[in-house]
């Protein structure tokens, strides 16, 4: 499958409109929470004792673990760089907390994995609890991350350094986790957003643009679908 990480880091997509500046981490987040969200309901509504349902959950699981970790990564060895000369103390909280959830995702994950190996209901449960607190830990970094890590580097940072700082972890993202990431963003932007990154995305190569189409097919309603294809596709 075609990925889309250099056509989407050369865009301003993620601009807020009040704002029209960069933000590198509300857009992805609002995926992330979809993502979150929906993974701890399908671990509670999960029939275990259904192959095919415990398959299924899986194949979440392995996809939202993936982009997880390449979300924090991007954070870490990217996004947090650009405040290391300028303000280093403003991130060493929140370096911090990567940490803790690093742990966290780390013991969730082997939970996940035993659980797939021997479904059983009274593990299901258990882990249901577990994701959601998992959910309930990640949710205030994200919060501080927005409010206050962004802010800070909008303050020290010019628009070309945060551009390249973009263009930079997009280029270093897989095609799957690329994939992953439109799946979960798509139906957690906002209309006026979601236009703006297919008009980011227009002048894109046609692999890519129908990868882009393909996916608002399986994650958004139809017209909502049909809206970004024509904003993608529009007829000459």
């Amino acid at each position: 499958r075609v990925g889309v990480p250099r056509v989407l880091g050369m865009t301003t997509l993620s601009a807020p409109p009040a704002l029209l500046r960069d933000d590198l981490f509300t857009h992805i987040h609002k995926g992330l929470r979809l993502a979150l969200f929906e993974f701890t309901v399908s671990v509670g509504r999960t029939d275990w004792s259904d192959p095919g349902q415990v398959a299924q959950l899986g194949d979440t699981w392995h996809a939202l673990l993936a982009l997880l970790q390449a979300h924090t990564a991007h954070e870490d060895e990217y996004i947090f760089r650009l405040l290391d000369n300028r303000d280093p103390l403003a991130v060493d909280p929140t370096e911090d907390e990567h940490r803790d959830q690093d742990d966290l995702l780390d013991d969730l994950a082997r939970r996940v994995e035993a659980l797939l190996a021997a479904p059983n209901p009274a593990d299901g449960l258990a882990l249901y609890r577990d994701a959601a607190l998992f959910v309930a830990a990640y949710l205030p970094h994200l919060h501080h991350e927005e409010t206050r890590i962004m802010p800070r580097i909008w303050e020290v940072c010019t628009d070309d350094e945060i551009a390249a700082t973009r263009a930079a972890f997009l280029a270093a993202t897989t095609p799957g986790v690329s994939t992953t990431s439109l799946r979960y963003m798509l139906p957690a932007l906002d209309p006026p957003v979601r236009r703006a990154l297919a008009a980011g995305l227009a002048a894109a190569p046609d692999p890519i643009v129908q990868t882009v189409i393909d996916i608002a097919e399986q994650v958004l309603s139809a017209p909502d679908a049909a809206e970004l294809q024509a904003i993608l596709r529009p007829r000459r």
